[in-house]
């Protein structure tokens, strides 16, 4: 472990990253495009309450970097299982299951607010044959449908520091050695620090250095890291 274990499982309900407020209810839906994609993506969003509900910058690097990617690599997540964490509107793997045709599935996972909009988005999209959206609250018992994994995303999940643990703790309960895990990050406050310091206990891990707009982003403190389980 890497402190004392949480001791109220429940904890994840008092954060404000989503707002205990029953399942989201759509709010508005419109279109998101990148370049690089055939067809825009139809997104469903929910500002009304919380952050979850709608797209952070880091969410644009790891898309962009994807995109780029299967340019690059068209079979890099053939017959691949990917687990997005802290999906909101599901975004980020919704385009990866856009893009990657070949992929074995994309799960999206979230806190129950949030499931309503994951799969109103699935749903928009048409991906219900690659996508599918799971209840996920860091720091518990990951569900038998969640394991064996081979790719793990988190674009913008280094946020608040009473989820640090948590958070290093599902990406130990979801990973192997072999595990491939991309974290989009960016800096806000000296505490995040400490989830680096952390997570350097567990896991191996370096800046994504291929990334075409890698200096750019640096220049707007935003950072791609890719882990690996030591």
């Amino acid at each position: 472990m890497l402190s004392a274990e949480v001791e109220d499982k429940s904890f994840f309900d008092s954060l404000d990253i989503v707002q205990d407020r029953g399942q989201s209810v759509v709010a508005q839906v419109g279109s998101t495009y990148y370049e690089g994609l055939e067809s825009p993506i139809l997104l469903a969003q929910d500002t009304s309450g919380g952050c979850g509900g709608m797209i952070w910058e880091a969410a644009n690097v790891m898309i962009e970097y994807f995109i780029w990617k299967q340019k690059e690599s068209e079979d890099f997540l053939t017959n691949k299982t990917v687990i997005e964490l802290g999906s909101g509107t599901g975004l980020v793997g919704l385009i990866i299951a856009k893009i990657y045709s070949k992929v074995n599935k994309v799960i999206l996972t979230d806190q129950l607010p949030m499931m309503n909009l994951m799969l109103e988005n699935i749903k928009l999209n048409k991906l219900e044959h690659l996508v599918q959206a799971e209840i996920l609250n860091w720091g518990e018992e990951i569900p038998n449908e969640l394991s064996n994994v081979d790719v793990i995303l988190a674009s913008d999940c280094v946020y608040l520091e009473i989820a640090f643990i948590p958070l290093i703790e599902t990406l130990l309960a979801l990973s192997t050695k072999d595990t491939l895990i991309y974290l989009a990050y960016k800096k806000r406050r000296k505490a995040d620090k400490r989830f680096f310091q952390l997570a350097k206990k567990k896991f191996e891990f370096t800046e994504v250095m291929d990334d075409p707009k890698r200096e750019e982003y640096n220049r707007q403190s935003l950072k791609l890291f890719v882990f690996k389980r030591k």
